[in-house]
């Protein structure tokens, strides 16, 4: 089998150099956003806009998101220990799930306040809603530079731009509705802008909730086919079978396999799991891999996988 040292972890200094700059970048992106979510706050407040209101609140949800993001970082690089032999790889995981929820409560928040607003429409000063949303528009235009290059990489970094990009399009509607309130003065386009705003943060939550549950649950991860790797194995020269196979991620960059196979029993053990390994790393890109080679089937291997 593979050896594993539970105890030390080999990290590469660019894969350092990579997670530092990462937490750099979120923490100015944090830092950008509690500020002018105070602002916007205000401003939606003096000026009456519920769109802007709104926006406030989803920055609040932009800067936990952020912060669980940059606790998740953290997290991922402690060393791993005999008791937490992953150690804490998955608190991306749990920190996408959070932000999802989050996401679903403030879009079900807005619909209940747009809703109120479309029956009595309450007066908007078009004027400090333009000027507050233009700015909203490119505090979130930075953040969204600052973090793509990383999204790839980690759950709750991705989680963080879908919080700042779905704003993003909420400053867009926010400037578009400050204009048609300025030229018609017609307020009712606030709280339907909110329903929009509403809508995208609806589908970005119940994205991220979808893929951050079924990661919980150790569901095979969407980037690897569990049936190929099957019919990868069950191929495999001196394989005869497949007595057990689990695949699972730990985070977003790391997918693990554990399998119990049959071989043939003249087969040099050592020689085939080493060739084994090699072809499955190649192949799929695992992260770990702990496999077991014999040469008769336990009794509680299945006839068939």
């Amino acid at each position: 089998m593979q050896p594993h040292d539970p105890g030390h972890r080999h990290e590469n200094p660019a894969a350092a150099r990579n997670v530092g700059e990462q937490q750099r970048r979120l923490g100015l992106i944090l830092l950008l956003t509690l500020t002018f979510m105070v602002v916007e706050a205000a401003g939606g407040v003096i000026s009456g806009s519920l769109a802007l209101l709104a926006d406030a609140g989803h920055m609040l949800s932009d800067a936990s998101a952020i912060l669980l993001a940059l606790g998740a970082v953290w997290l991922s690089r402690q060393e791993t220990t005999l008791r937490r032999t992953f150690g804490f790889r998955r608190a991306e995981f749990l920190a996408a799930f959070v932000n999802a929820i989050a996401l679903v409560a403030l879009a079900v928040w807005i619909v209940f306040e747009a809703v109120e607003r479309m029956a009595a429409p309450r007066p908007v000063l078009g004027g400090l809603m333009l000027a507050v949303a233009t700015a909203g528009l490119v505090v979130n235009l930075v953040g969204i530079l600052l973090l793509r290059r990383h999204a790839a990489s980690s759950l709750s970094i991705k989680s963080a731009l879908w919080h700042l990009s779905g704003d993003l399009l909420g400053s867009i509607g926010a400037v578009s509705a400050a204009v048609v309130i300025q030229l018609t003065g017609w307020t009712r386009i606030d709280p339907l802008l909110s329903l929009a705003i509403a809508a995208l943060i609806g589908a970005a939550g119940g994205r991220i909730l979808y893929d951050s549950a079924n990661l919980l649950m150790d569901r095979v991860p969407k980037e690897i086919d569990a049936e190929e790797v099957r019919r990868f194995l069950t191929a495999y020269p001196d394989v005869q079978q497949i007595c057990d196979l689990h695949i699972w991620g730990v985070s977003s960059s790391e997918t693990m396999l554990t399998a119990h196979l049959v071989v043939q029993p003249q087969v040099d053990r050592d020689a085939l799991l080493h060739r084994l390994l090699a072809a499955l790393q190649q192949r799929f890109e695992l992260a770990h891999m702990t496999v077991q080679l014999e040469s008769q089937p336990h009794a509680s291997c299945p006839e068939a996988w």
